[in-house]
């Protein structure tokens, strides 16, 4: 029989402590909770500041965490390794926040650098630029079929999901999703600039 080190039998022995205060949280017991908290709080922590990098974000991503985690051991979802389970959940409220909020890419406390203003000659230049690019535009939506333009009226000007179309021209979402889908890769070919 092969010989363990002492911090494989401190692993085991730590999981099988955390599959029990699991099982005592799931039957109501939140001192087992509170142990478990305690247990990981300064772990979470860190791994939420590396993946915000937010400091006065920590707290409220790592409340969020075990707020989950107890919410879903009173469900009775119980984890086979509670600590990668626990990190798993902590990922997966960073992967909310920074989804959910664009990280300010400036010191909070700092003002922004508010760049220089444009010049008059810059303004009517992006001016012209924009009116060709509404030119090319126009004229590309031009050669596209009457029934493609329609669809494209339908969802842009008339605000309308594909389900909504389809239900109003009689044709499959499906269809409708795929003949938007074309239209809008030939459109960004076309349109590309040079």
């Amino acid at each position: 029989m092969p010989v363990m080190d002492a911090r494989t039998l401190d692993r085991q022995s730590q999981q099988a402590e955390d599959a029990d205060l699991a099982r005592r949280t799931a039957a109501g017991d939140g001192d087992a909770f509170r142990l478990l908290t305690q247990r990981y709080y300064r772990s979470i922590g860190g791994f939420v500041l590396k993946r915000v990098l937010r400091p006065d974000l920590v707290e409220d991503l790592v409340q969020e965490t075990f707020l989950e985690a107890y919410r879903s051991l009173k469900a009775g979802r119980l984890p086979d390794h509670f600590s990668s389970w626990l990190f798993g959940i902590a990922h997966n409220c960073c992967g909310k926040w920074l989804r959910r909020k664009r990280p300010v890419l400036f010191d909070p406390s700092a003002a922004p650098d508010v760049g220089s203003v444009p010049s008059e000659a810059e303004l009517r230049e992006e001016e012209e630029e924009q009116h060709k690019r509404l030119a090319e535009l126009d004229r590309a939506l031009a050669g596209l079929p009457e029934e493609t333009r329609r669809l494209l009226e339908m969802k842009h000007k008339g605000d309308k999901t594909c389900e909504q179309i389809a239900a109003e021209t009689g044709r499959p979402v499906g269809t409708i999703k795929s003949l938007l889908s074309r239209t809008y890769k030939l459109l960004r070919s076309v349109l590309r600039p040079v």
